[in-house]
């Protein structure tokens, strides 16, 4: 997790000439003058890369106005965690962003939300993932538990209207799991036959194998969450890259097909090293009314040497793929996934 607070700005360029007061209007941090040397620096105000980017969701497609009549550049918007931890340091630090693919130059632009105008009933620890549900507005945040360190684990429901602007709706504390929870940044909500499915993977340190695990949700129209008591799951195996966390990020598209990141992490300034596999398929069947099915082996669609994928977000439930990294002390970043090989994966009949 990243240890420097960093406000939400659109991020431009530098440009010379322009003053330090000039880009601290436009949201731009910048420092002294002169560095720890003492010695005048003439590199002008430094911009600073948005703080990690955890879990993501697609909230929209949207057009930017231009100055002539119409629309210009198409936006994909998306939701955006991150993973600051209930402690003196970070309790305050916002735990959510809405995020905008570039029309520019400029690059993404980041908005950081307001804790309380979201309306969190507790201060969130260590939110990791988010499942956004099929077809509607909204979503679960999901906290990691935090390699077990939180005593009280918590999913929101998240819900937003057509200006975005997110609320929280309701929250639960996690169900028991048929395996001990212990960190979790893999997760997702399936809809087979009109019934909702939540999924989830371990992140599993130490391993290249986790299980990819199901059960039954219900979300009411109060806000209400509940999950079943029986769960259906499979192994999965990341081939690459080599002593990386299995799973890191997850989605489900229309088809049932599911997309898992392995992320590789030794630290703060890494190196960092990922892949984004077809892991499964969420298909009709078994008791549960839905079951898991292994993509085997599993298919590589990308490999991103360099960064540290925590997340995975179709665009309404389909390509493209865009992810987004936690890459520590460099920052975040969101990007579309260039998949080299998508018309070979088997997909599965859409029964939603």
């Amino acid at each position: 997790m990243m240890r420097c607070c960093l406000p939400g700005r659109r991020l431009l360029p530098v440009v010379a000439g322009l003053s330090a007061l000039a880009l601290a209007a436009c949201g731009v941090e910048s420092r002294s003058d002169a560095g720890d040397s003492g010695v005048a620096s003439t590199a002008g105000p430094v911009i600073r890369a948005p703080r990690e980017f955890s879990g993501i969701a697609w909230l929209a497609t949207d057009r930017t106005p231009t100055a002539a009549a119409g629309y210009g550049e198409t936006q994909e918007v998306f939701l955006i965690c991150h993973d600051a931890r209930d402690n003196d340091a970070e309790r305050d630090l916002p735990r959510l962003s809405i995020v905008r693919t570039p029309v520019d130059t400029d690059g993404i632009i980041v908005r950081n939300l307001d804790n309380a105008d979201v309306g969190f009933p507790s201060v969130p620890n260590d939110l990791e993932s988010i499942a956004r549900l099929p077809g509607r507005d909204e979503a679960l945040l999901v906290e990691s538990n935090a390699d077990g360190d939180d005593p009280d684990p918590t999913i929101y429901l998240a819900r937003w209207d057509d200006h975005l602007k997110v609320e929280i709706a309701g929250s639960v504390p996690w169900p028991e799991t048929p395996e001990p929870l212990v960190n979790v940044e893999a997760t997702a909500v399936a809809t087979v036959l009109g019934k909702d499915y939540f999924v989830y993977a371990e992140r599993a340190q130490g391993s290249d194998t986790t299980t990819i695990n199901m059960t039954r949700l219900k979300v009411g129209k109060n806000g209400t969450i509940s999950f079943g008591t029986q769960w259906t799951s499979v192994p999965f195996t990341a081939p690459e890259p080599p002593g990386a966390r299995p799973a890191s990020g997850l989605d489900i598209d229309n088809e049932g097909n599911l997309y898992i990141s392995s992320a590789y992490d030794p630290g703060d300034l890494g190196p960092f090293d990922s892949a984004v596999y077809r892991a499964a398929t969420v298909v009709p069947g078994g008791a549960l009314g839905a079951e898991l099915r292994p993509v085997e082996p599993p298919q590589q669609l990308a490999r991103s040497s360099g960064l540290k994928v925590e997340g995975v977000g179709l665009v309404d439930g389909s390509f493209p793929i865009f992810i987004s990294d936690d890459d520590e002390d460099y920052g975040g970043l969101l990007r579309q996934l260039r998949v080299t090989d998508p018309g070979d994966r088997s997909r599965t009949a859409d029964r939603r």
